[in-house]
């Protein structure tokens, strides 16, 4: 864990505004010591995963950021639905639907974790995640 910034959550609308909420609160929330260098791609990957939850999820949407020093930032996206994402294999012509894929390529690690009342996708990024 780090010493430097405190957990946080931020519970997120089911609205079209929800991701670029999401984005603001890991530009507010990350660790200026530890993932500063993996900003853009946490902003990039939370939005992603806002977004499937607004699309294809169900309330509450919860967004905890979480440092975890060097082995860097922590982030879990969880809503209310027990429906678990699915990484699809689309077409170069497809507009949407690759969110997940962004995940696997520019986290060192992601999974699914279900829950009690629905479920939570989580990532962590650091600095030999891109």
């Amino acid at each position: 864990m780090c010493d430097v910034t405190p957990s946080v959550s931020l519970t997120l609308p089911m609205d079209l505004e929800a991701p670029a909420r999401a984005r603001a609160f890991v530009e507010e929330a990350h660790c200026p010591v530890h993932a500063s260098r993996v900003l853009t791609n946490a902003r990039w990957l939370v939005s992603e995963l806002v977004t499937n939850a607004v699309r294809h999820g169900s309330p509450p949407i919860t967004t905890e950021i979480e440092c975890r020093g060097e082995e860097g930032m922590h982030v879990r996206v969880s809503d209310g639905s027990a429906d678990a994402p699915v990484v699809r294999d689309l077409g170069h012509d497809a507009q949407s639907g690759r969110g997940l894929a962004l995940v696997d390529l520019l986290s060192s690690q992601w999974g699914v974790e279900p829950g009690a009342a629905g479920k939570a996708v989580w990532f962590r990024i650091g600095d030999a995640s891109y």
